[in-house]
């Protein structure tokens, strides 16, 4: 996904919030942890990103990519999302939760890294654009069956 935002109307800001830009909710299965209080029984789901970081501690973390993957019907699958190198601030920041959110946020400096409130704002000056690119890679396998690292790769090397 390519996203270009022009600030047509004056500058436009982007809030410093944790809450995430680009992601994807999984399904029950690729969670990390169980919850029967909303229902989910089935989590079975393991977590990397592209420093090796892994679990619930990929929460806040900068990384060029995280991956999500466990068993859903019989079968390991899963899906990474990749952060562009072209990207403002890449590597982003992430906002994946166990409970199956993965979302790339290059704004959240206040949440993931302690900094004062308002140090991840980003501005659009009037006039301009920001463009965005990311990948969504739904695969066969594990992190390193599917190649995540090597697609990953190949993703880089795309023009947009």
């Amino acid at each position: 996904l390519v996203i270009t935002i022009t600030a047509t109307q004056g500058d436009l800001t982007f809030g410093d919030t944790k809450e995430g830009t680009m992601g994807i909710r999984t399904r029950p299965e690729l969670r990390l942890v169980n919850d029967p209080n909303q229902g989910v029984t089935s989590a079975n789901g393991h977590a990397i990103n592209s420093e090796g970081v892994t679990g619930p501690a990929i929460w806040g973390k900068k990384a060029s990519w995280v991956d999500y993957w466990g068993e859903v019907d019989g079968e390991t699958v899963g899906v990474a999302i990749f952060d562009h190198p072209d990207n403002p601030r890449h590597p982003t920041t992430w906002h994946a939760r166990e409970y199956g959110l993965i979302a790339a946020n290059p704004f959240g400096l206040q949440y993931f890294e302690g900094k004062p409130e308002g140090t991840g704002d980003m501005t659009v000056p009037a006039g301009e654009s920001m463009t965005f690119a990311y990948r969504f890679f739904f695969h066969e396998g594990d992190t390193e069956t599917a190649g995540v690292a090597r697609r990953y790769a190949e993703y880089t090397h795309e023009n947009w």
